[in-house]
């Protein structure tokens, strides 16, 4: 395992090579990324590949075989290879396997690309189809954000605002992780329109919201100021904080993903699964989200 910083201006990301993974990301002095306190939670921001959130009992089908599939899929305990590395961005990458082809039958390449300016991180991820068949997948970000100026006996501690042009929907996580897609609930904000945090916010675990009519989300002060945002086009953004075991959680993650956890008692092929990606042969998917940082 190795790491790589770049950097622009006051601004600074460090990258591990294992999971391709942000464990860093600073502007003046300031460090944003939640820095994996395993008191916690070990996580500071994992790439999510070839799946996002669980599949049901943690298995799935494809053309008559049964694979078993872990939370959140393989990527993120993975040593990619650097690829490329300049002061501003690196890239990395990950090739499948006989590993990954165990548990995931689609030969495939994904690279990562990071990239500081100024005040803005860009997180780009490409995957490219390696076989002969066409290849189904989810991939999804969850990084883990320092609440700013946190104090575990505020009864506010920040907001969430989202940028949007209708109503939030979003599914709870139900019987082993996975939800139902005809409950959704609709998200009460108040009145100025953001969403509190508070200890009991994450009583439900995970907010898995229909983000097909979001285009960012910005976490702000108890003061409502803002601190820092995410920006990206997929159409789920998941909310989550371990505060259910932790109460005094000094971090909330903000999560866009192009996929999502599986509905309870699924048994289908993987590709017919909710919200899936497809790629033909030798064809490649391309996406990126951004972080801002407001602080």
């Amino acid at each position: 395992m190795n790491t790589v910083e770049i950097k622009s201006g006051g601004m600074s990301a460090t990258i591990s090579s294992l999971g391709a993974e942000l464990t860093s990301l600073k502007r003046d002095g300031i460090e944003y990324l939640w820095q994996g306190n395993p008191d916690f939670w070990a996580g500071q921001s994992p790439l999510l590949f070839p799946t996002t959130g669980r599949c049901w009992d943690n298995h799935y089908h494809h053309e008559g075989q049964e694979y078993s599939l872990d939370i959140h899929g393989f990527a993120r305990f993975r040593e990619f290879t650097l690829v490329d590395s300049k002061e501003d961005s690196a890239t990395f990458a990950l090739h499948s396997d006989e590993a990954t082809l165990a548990v995931y039958p689609f030969p495939f390449f994904l690279f990562v690309t990071y990239k500081v300016d100024g005040k803005k991180l860009t997180v780009e991820w490409m995957v490219r189809n390696q076989g002969e068949k066409d290849m189904f997948f989810q991939i999804g970000a969850h990084p883990a954000f320092n609440l700013p100026d946190f104090d575990p006996a505020d009864e506010v501690r920040g907001y969430f605002q989202f940028e949007t042009d209708g109503e939030i929907d979003y599914l709870i996580p139900l019987e082993k992780g996975c939800v139902k897609p005809d409950e959704p609930h609709r998200l009460e904000l108040d009145a100025e329109g953001m969403m509190p945090i508070t200890a009991n916010t994450f009583d439900i675990d995970t907010y898995v919201i229909d983000s097909t009519n979001i285009s960012a989300c910005t976490l702000l002060t108890p003061e409502r100021l803002p601190w820092l945002t995410v920006r990206f086009h997929m159409p789920v953004l998941s909310l989550w904080a371990p505060t259910i075991n932790h109460p005094d959680c000094p971090f909330v993650c903000i999560e866009p993903w192009c996929g999502s956890c599986d509905t309870v008692g699924y048994e289908g092929e993987f590709g017919d699964r909710r919200i899936m990606n497809r790629l033909a042969p030798s064809q490649h998917f391309l996406t990126s989200y951004t972080i801002e940082l407001n602080g």
